[in-house]
């Protein structure tokens, strides 16, 4: 929008300096100095510019000076005639400016100036300075013309201005937000560095952990074959074992059945001797009944009177007495017995044993009828 304003505005007053310039100049009228309207210096200021870099939001554009205008305007238009040389007298004191009336009449063959008046009131064939005065109000009107339209340029480029600050402040606004954001970021950023930097520590040291586990499931692994091969030199020792011990428990098999079939003979004949102590058991078992009647009947009597009672303990007493004196007379014989035949001394052994067995189970009895009584 910058650029095609300002060539707008180029192309304006590119228009304005063509038609003062190619104004045809009178053959008779004397050319007047021109008017400065306060536009010269504006004018020049604006012909010393070239191209003018401007920075907008958008980046830096090129627009185009007055000066471009009017020299492209020059070349497409052809140049205007050359002026007229200036004649002129001098001013006459006790009158009016004289004014060469030797041309006053116009040219039938030239075209019609655009400095001449279109109002139907004709002119005033006599005075030349009054056509020049309608020219130079005519050019000043056009003047204020442009120049009003310059000044609403220039509010224009002026309310442009401000917006462009004020979207230079919102892009500013917006930079610093941004700038808060991109901070933002950077801590994120940085936060997420270290996290990933944890995370790298925590990977090598687990890569570590698994190389030393893998090292140590390698000599597990190693040692697991260590094992294994000492533990099949163990099998195989252990199964030469086996087959020795097998060998050798044929060989005690066949000697143990010969052991057996003595102990077996042995055992008869111990058998025949156990025959011989049952047959004394059972009349020990009868001597034992009838002392157990003895007893019942003792404690029957002690029951009724105290006296009855001490001689029942006495005659148990003496009974007991008898019995362990025939006890011990058959552990004496026993005894006899065995150093008389070293050959039956484990079933004199079993005999002894036997009756200590029976003398204890007697006792018992007895303890049991004395709580009964």
């Amino acid at each position: 929008m910058s650029n095609t304003f300002s060539f707008r505005r180029a192309l304006s007053l590119s228009t304005f300096r063509r038609k003062a310039a190619a104004a045809p100049a009178s053959k008779t009228a004397p050319v007047l100095p021109r008017l400065n309207l306060g536009l010269d210096d504006e004018n020049e200021e604006i012909d010393n510019h070239d191209l003018v870099e401007s920075n907008d939001m958008n980046g830096p554009t090129t627009t185009w000076t007055y000066e471009d205008a009017a020299r492209s305007a020059q070349k497409a238009t052809p140049p205007p005639p050359p002026k007229m040389p200036l004649y002129t007298q001098p001013r006459n004191v006790s009158g009016p400016l004289a004014v060469d009336t030797n041309g006053m009449t116009p040219d039938p063959n030239t075209t019609a100036s655009p400095w001449q008046r279109t109002n139907p009131v004709p002119a005033p064939h006599n005075s030349k300075t009054s056509q020049y005065i309608e020219r130079i109000t005519a050019e000043n009107d056009r003047l204020r013309r442009e120049l009003r339209a310059e000044k609403l340029a220039r509010e224009e480029e002026a309310k442009r201005v401000s917006a462009a600050r004020s979207k230079a402040e919102d892009s500013r606004s917006e930079y610093q937000h941004l700038q808060v954001l991109a901070d933002a970021n950077n801590r994120a950023i940085e936060r997420k560095d270290r996290k990933l930097e944890e995370l790298k520590a925590a990977l090598e040291a687990e890569s570590k952990r698994r190389i030393a586990a893998e090292q140590r499931a390698e000599e597990a692994l190693k040692m697991l074959g260590d094992t294994r091969s000492e533990t099949q030199r163990q099998l195989a020792s252990a199964y030469e074992m086996r087959h020795l011990a097998e060998t050798n428990a044929d060989a005690a098999r066949d000697g143990f059945k010969r052991i057996t079939d003595s102990y077996e003979k042995q055992v008869r004949g111990m058998k025949d001797e156990l025959k011989e102590l049952r047959h004394a058991r059972i009349e020990d078992a009868d001597k034992i009944r009838r002392q157990a009647i003895i007893s019942d009947q003792l404690q029957h009597e002690m029951s009724r009177t105290l006296r009855t009672e001490d001689k029942m303990v006495n005659m148990l007493g003496k009974y007991k007495e008898e019995h362990r004196k025939e006890v011990d007379s058959l552990v004496q014989e026993a005894e006899h017995m065995r150093t008389a035949l070293p050959s039956r001394e484990q079933r004199a052994e079993a005999l002894v044993t036997s009756l200590e067995e029976t003398r204890d189970k007697m006792k018992w009895v007895m303890a049991q009828k004395r709580r009964e009584a």
